[in-house]
């Protein structure tokens, strides 16, 4: 006599590509990406000096005239790249992945201002924060942004925050007293946005004590987007969420939850459409039965209620 077996085998861990400015590994950023997480991953990373010769990556120091991007070799040291030409290192390492190679790629740069042309589902950090950034400073709210270099604040060029009220400072990342100064500088602003993916929960933690004010985690907003482009139909409760954002998000289709991540890091429909290799026409209709569900008028007002949700 047989018998049958009917327990439903668990899922297996879905495959994301972490790509970085730096050299990999990066497991203090990831790590607490993945804490953020409650889901089997298996995190791969690339970055983008890897395999370089000390010659190779010193050719790719930032030069007067240019803009720049601060990030991390192997050995833990601090390197500034050039943001145009580390970017285009970057965009010729995503571009070379296979078609749907991974479940996800993260792009774990929080000052790339450029699309990549990938063939696997994306989430573009840069893009993610800087929505973030806009939703809040377009509802009426004064913004503090924190940067990593000093030097950081006067190549900061986003158009669509010029009429907004947007003060920025800088801090290194996991020191205190840099992250007490900035916060000083920014004394004025009701919302504090650390502007880069450096920054640590413990950075949050204590911002959000000093200041007593909502602080933006990059690496939190990261984890908002992989949970909603890789949750499939499961219900999400997740410590910290509020009941009402958790019972909108599980009345979504798996698909409407792809498309809420992506409308939530700013892309058009047609970009949406690429990404998820559907006509925009389908993306229209799933956008607007994403807001029907999660019951907001706007783009801003979905972004807001997202980053809230990561940010409990």
């Amino acid at each position: 006599m047989t018998t049958t077996d009917n327990s439903t085998a668990p899922a297996p861990p879905k495959k994301v590509m972490f790509v970085s400015v730096g050299q990999s590994p990066r497991s203090d950023l990831i790590g607490d990406i993945l804490a953020n997480l409650d889901m089997p991953i298996e995190a791969l990373e690339l970055g983008a000096l890897d395999g370089l010769s000390a010659r190779e990556i010193d050719n790719l120091r930032v030069r007067p005239g240019e803009t720049s991007i601060v990030t991390r070799l192997a050995d833990n040291s601090e390197i500034v790249v050039s943001k145009a030409r580390i970017g285009e290192r970057m965009a010729q390492l995503v571009a070379a992945f296979r078609p749907n190679e991974f479940d996800l790629v993260v792009i774990l740069s929080t000052g790339l201002f450029r699309d990549f042309d990938s063939t696997c589902l994306t989430v573009n950090a840069q893009r993610a924060l800087e929505s973030a950034v806009f939703s809040l400073a377009a509802q009426g709210s004064s913004v503090g942004l924190i940067q990593p270099l000093e030097r950081q604040i006067n190549e900061l060029d986003i158009p669509a925050l010029q009429p907004y009220r947007i003060t920025a400072s800088h801090a290194l990342d996991n020191d205190k007293q840099s992250l007490a100064r900035a916060l000083f500088d920014l004394a004025d602003c009701e919302i504090i946005v650390l502007n880069s993916v450096s920054f640590s929960e413990a950075d949050r933690e204590m911002a959000a004590k000093v200041t007593g004010k909502p602080v933006v985690l990059a690496r939190r907003i990261i984890a908002s987007a992989v949970r909603l482009l890789l949750y499939q139909s499961q219900p999400i409760t997740l410590p910290g969420m509020s009941s009402e954002f958790t019972d909108r998000v599980n009345r979504l289709t798996a698909r409407e939850r792809q498309v809420m991540s992506l409308v939530a890091e700013g892309l058009s429909n047609k970009a949406i459409a690429r990404q998820l290799g559907i006509s925009p026409k389908t993306v229209e209709i799933h956008r607007s039965n994403v807001m029907s569900k999660m019951e907001v008028a706007s783009s801003a007002a979905l972004i807001r209620m997202v980053i809230q949700a990561g940010h409990p």
